[in-house]
C-alpha cells in the first residue's frame, strides 16, 4: 500500500504544478494591441490637427495663466 500512497501523492503534486504554470502563463502572456503605423502625411495632419482644435488651445490657455500665477 505504500507504493499506492507514493503514487497518489505524486499525481497530486503533478497536477498542482501544471495548474499553477497554467496560471502564471496566462497572466504573463497577455497580447499586445498592434501599433497603427501612420504615413508622414497621415502624422503631420494629426499635428496640424492638434493645433487647430480649439478646446486644446483654450486648455493650453488655461494652463499658461495656471502657471503664469
Amino acid at each position: 500500500m505504500s507504493q499506492g500512497l507514493d503514487i497518489e501523492a505524486i499525481k497530486k503534486e503533478i497536477r498542482e504544478q501544471i495548474l499553477t504554470e497554467l496560471k502564471t502563463s496566462k497572466t504573463e502572456e497577455k497580447p499586445e494591441k498592434p501599433k497603427r503605423k501612420l504615413s508622414e502625411k497621415q502624422l503631420a495632419a494629426l499635428a496640424a490637427g492638434r493645433e487647430k482644435n480649439p478646446r486644446r488651445k483654450a486648455k493650453r490657455e488655461r494652463e499658461a495663466k495656471e502657471k503664469a500665477e
